[in-house]
């Protein structure tokens, strides 16, 4: 069927008077290429087929994590140039693969980039996310979001809110992070928490902790705009670590007894040190940030204070459809932290930017591609 219209386009093209190159356009796509470390450009690529199971989708909007800025930077541990990376995206069903049941051409999704083995122990009791042999998109040869096209999983697919904006459904990946880090913490209602890094993942983070009417939150960034938007988004106090000793402020704050759960979201070693030092005795930390080198651990600061350690790692289906329920009940308001919106043929300089350290104040960056 698929080559049969293959031909068929491509005798309409013949009859219209326009040429191979024209055919070649129709077949392929535009994408953003980490061709090596530090160096990116638009490419031209063929446009993938789904195979049974998968769908194509077009890619409507895609976001910038700070995964891909260390991509391009060459310190990611397998995100590893050359190489078509994204992950955050939003489209429509453009082919549908055989044995494709649940979706329609034309359905509006938001893609949940990773795909388990489904015959480990972790996918077994679905926490896929923890997958030895999962894959991801962007990773390797599985061409990412900062493209026209892109090939999914059909269980990667969720339909999105009528009423939601592409940009808020590529946004509901960090948002997911957060979510599943909150719910991971087993969170009780009146507590007191702590946000380090006020990056688009610990202000996610931190809107999915107002879910639990917490008694306060403390959130924590050298950047202004971001203690601001922190402020915006519903923490009671926002501390500068760069002028405060943010553990001495906390501890003044709680009359000395700390904050039952802080989430780690900035991957520093003084801000891992520092959430140990503000946490109370029983309470947890959660940690959010991915830590590319290793950092001094004193075990004592778990041990003798009875503390947990909890590690959240990306999210489920579980998590997005929550997202998107608490969404549609006015619970996540995710507009205002999507601070920047480029072209795909903007791309390239400004993650060059981004990876350089500019752009200190920018939340969210969404790539509008459709």
């Amino acid at each position: 069927m698929r080559s049969t219209l293959i031909y068929k386009t491509a005798a309409c093209f013949h009859e219209t008077g326009n040429t191979r190159d024209s055919i070649k356009e129709w077949m392929n796509m535009k994408a953003l290429k980490f061709t090596e470390v530090r160096r990116s450009e638009i490419v031209e690529i063929p446009k993938p087929v789904p195979k049974a199971g998968e769908v194509l989708v077009k890619v409507k909007t895609a976001g910038i994590c700070a995964s891909d800025t260390m991509a391009f930077n060459g310190r990611h541990s397998y995100r590893i140039p050359p190489v078509i990376t994204g992950h955050e995206l939003s489209g429509e069903i453009s082919e549908l693969g055989q044995d494709v049941s649940s979706l329609e051409i034309g359905d509006r999704v938001a893609i949940e980039p990773h795909l388990g083995c489904g015959q480990c122990s972790p996918c077994g009791h679905g926490h896929y996310n923890e997958c030895e042999k999962k894959g991801l998109i962007g990773v390797g040869d599985w061409i990412g979001a900062f493209s026209e096209y892109v090939i999914a999983a059909e269980p990667m697919c969720h339909r999105m809110p009528e009423s939601m904006s592409f940009e808020e459904g590529a946004a509901l990946e960090p948002l997911c992070v957060g979510l599943h880090a909150v719910r991971k913490a087993g969170m009780d209602v009146g507590e007191r928490i702590g946000i380090l890094g006020c990056g688009s993942i610990g202000l996610m983070t931190l809107l999915c902790a107002k879910l639990y009417t917490p008694e306060k939150i403390v959130a924590t960034d050298i950047s202004e705009f971001k203690r601001k938007m922190a402020l915006q988004s519903g923490a009671d106090t926002a501390l500068d670590p760069m002028s405060q000793d943010p553990v001495e402020e906390v501890l003044k704050l709680t009359d000395g007894k700390g904050l039952d759960t802080v989430f780690v979201a900035v991957p520093l070693e003084s801000v891992l040190k520092q959430s140990f030092e503000m946490c109370k005795r029983m309470g947890k930390v959660v940690l959010i940030a991915t830590y590319g080198n290793e950092v001094a651990f004193s075990p004592r600061q778990v041990q003798l204070y009875e503390r947990s350690l909890i590690g959240s790692s990306m999210y489920t289906a579980d998590d997005y459809r929550s997202a998107m329920a608490l969404w549609e009940k006015g619970k996540l308001n995710i507009q205002p932290l999507i601070t920047q919106r480029i072209t795909l043929d903007q791309a390239p300089q400004v993650v060059s930017e981004m990876a350089r350290g500019g752009s200190p104040d920018n939340v969210k960056t969404i790539i509008q591609i459709g």
